[in-house]
């Protein structure tokens, strides 16, 4: 009677199977005890793994060691950096230690993902081309070359294909550059990976995004971004008018991590109401190193300039329950649930910053709205002496 058990294990197997292949796109998740979110990776194999060690998700030997911590990275793991793929192949393989662990490991569409797909290629870093470099790549850009002077031999052109045009060309698409597009296309193994992935997600009462989303406009359910996003992202060229690469869109919104609290807080609330959550958690727009929590915790930026490009800073969101937390090169801080903790939440950084400036600034407009200049003051100099 033993193989009467068996279907369960099947069904199992072929709902995380139908996942992780996109077909059936879970994009929301309960009871969930430990979340771990950090932001843009940009090609810093170093700097990936050691905020993974920071938090407690992989050993010294890079394995997953998080137990049932769900990681949710929030995007823009390639560009600017040389190792992009080196940090995709480890979260690959992370990704399935942790669901044996019954934890899970969230990988978020970022807009520099989508770009590499749809081959706006403006900021991939030369390593990027190097590390796909095989016996075959000369072969393989010499072939491109002559395939790209033929197309436009074919038509109008004023172009004279010197030696000097050569090297030109070379310079722009390099040994490697084939196989990179070959890869990140729609149809490429990695152009495919990224079109399974989600671009909006919940967990417990969170929202996580790369960008934001926009809520001055109509508000769409998760599910139905995230096919869009998806679906897009497969066709070539990219369609008009997608939100793919919409400054509007959830990959590139910056207004919830910029704009002032008069023009968002109105709709951020409407929109978190919409989504039953507390809170939005977006990456992208890079900080100066720290976390930076808005609007009374409801949107918390964590772009903390991971890589070395942004200056390697060292932090992520904890989020235990109803609990938040920093962890700050190590130093767990507590995350204030109002803006009238910020002053003391920046403080506490400001002693663990090697290059404190930023958090300096930042505690200096925060003193000043809290003790705002008497209008019979006479304001302070400037600093050209005025």
């Amino acid at each position: 009677m033993r193989h009467r058990q068996q279907p369960i294990k099947v069904i199992t197997a072929l709902l995380i199977l139908l996942a992780s292949s996109g077909v059936f796109a879970k994009d929301s998740w309960k009871k969930v005890g430990r979340i771990v979110a950090i932001g843009d990776l940009h090609g810093d194999y170093e700097q990936f793994r050691a905020v993974l060690k920071m938090t407690g998700l992989i050993d010294n030997r890079g394995r997953w060691s998080g137990g049932k911590t769900h990681l949710v990275q929030t995007g823009d793991i390639p560009d600017r950096g040389p190792d992009s793929i080196k940090i995709i192949r480890d979260l690959q393989k992370l990704a399935k230690s942790a669901r044996k662990a019954r934890g899970y490991v969230h990988l978020l569409i970022g807009n520099h993902e989508a770009m590499n797909v749809y081959g706006d290629l403006r900021y991939v870093h030369q390593g990027e081309y190097q590390a796909l470099i095989n016996k075959q790549s000369l072969n393989k850009q010499s072939d491109y070359y002559q395939r790209f002077i033929t197309y436009l031999a074919s038509g109008e052109t004023d172009t004279v294909f010197d030696e000097a045009f050569k090297k030109t060309w070379m310079l722009r698409y390099p040994a490697g550059y084939v196989e990179h597009r070959t890869i990140w296309e729609p149809s490429g193994e990695l152009g495919k990976w990224v079109a399974k992935n989600n671009a909006v997600i919940r967990i417990n009462d969170s929202l996580f995004v790369h960008g934001g989303i926009n809520p001055h406009l109509p508000l769409l359910p998760i599910k139905t971004i995230n096919k869009m996003i998806r679906q897009d992202l497969t066709k070539t060229p990219l369609p008009e008018g997608s939100i793919v690469d919409s400054a509007d869109g959830p990959l590139w919104y910056r207004g919830l991590a910029q704009a002032p609290e008069e023009t968002e807080l109105p709709d951020l609330i409407k929109m978190l109401d919409y989504y039953k959550a507390k809170r939005i958690v977006m990456g992208h727009s890079t900080t100066q190193g720290v976390i930076n929590p808005r609007f009374d915790g409801r949107a918390i930026v964590i772009d903390v300039g991971l890589a070395t490009h942004y200056g390697r800073g060292m932090a992520a969101l904890i989020i235990e329950g109803d609990i938040l937390k920093v962890l700050h090169r190590g130093v767990e801080v507590s995350l204030p649930p109002t803006d009238d903790g910020l002053t003391s939440y920046y403080k506490s950084l400001e002693s663990l910053e090697p290059n404190p400036e930023y958090v300096q600034k930042i505690i200096q407009q925060l003193e000043l709205l809290d003790n705002p200049m008497p209008e019979t003051q006479s304001p302070p100099p400037t600093l050209e002496g005025g």
